[in-house]
């Protein structure tokens, strides 16, 4: 992909889920190997992996972490930022459409859309990056919620209650 940025042409590195999520923890400030690898779920020599590709990309550089024992630690780079937030656009993007198909009862196309990047929803959500609402509907698990949120009206809206306060259990 190529897109104009600064008045120069700069291509964006294909959105690959694993690299997609290590950005998203290095935007949470510096991050040790092992500090990643527990974040994201991977084994540290993965991990090792994606950030040598970020790094060779100029998503991310390492720095020293630590005033008395330091550690090395990766944080992104300016770049790092810039494609961080275009993939964001694209998974928010790719959310709403299968939320869209879910609405107009085409599931199939819904996965089709969400499956490049339904790795990292989770991680989205964890981080406040994605609305639980629009989540649920791209997944087509919006009827069960609406379904709980009535029965929890009807259950808080003042029906009949089984037990009275003070009746012993």
């Amino acid at each position: 992909m190529v897109i104009f940025l600064n008045g120069f042409v700069q291509t964006v590195m294909e959105f690959r889920p694993e690299y997609y999520a290590v950005l998203e923890v290095l935007s949470t400030g510096a991050k040790t190997v092992k500090e990643v690898a527990e974040l994201v779920d991977m084994e540290p020599h993965d991990v090792e992996a994606v950030l040598s590709a970020l790094i060779g990309q100029g998503l991310a550089e390492r720095r020293d972490k630590g005033l008395l024992f330091k550690k090395e630690a990766y944080v992104l780079t300016e770049r790092g930022w810039e494609v961080l937030y275009k993939w964001r656009e694209e998974v928010q993007k790719r959310v709403e459409k299968a939320a869209e198909l879910r609405r107009a009862g085409r599931a199939e196309e819904a996965e089709e859309v969400l499956a490049p990047v339904g790795s990292v929803l989770p991680l989205m959500l964890s981080l406040g990056l994605l609305d639980m609402a629009l989540y649920a509907a791209a997944l087509g698990q919006l009827a069960t919620l609406e379904k709980s949120a009535e029965l929890s009206a009807e259950v808080f809206d003042g029906g009949e209650s089984d037990f009275d306060v003070g009746d012993e259990i």
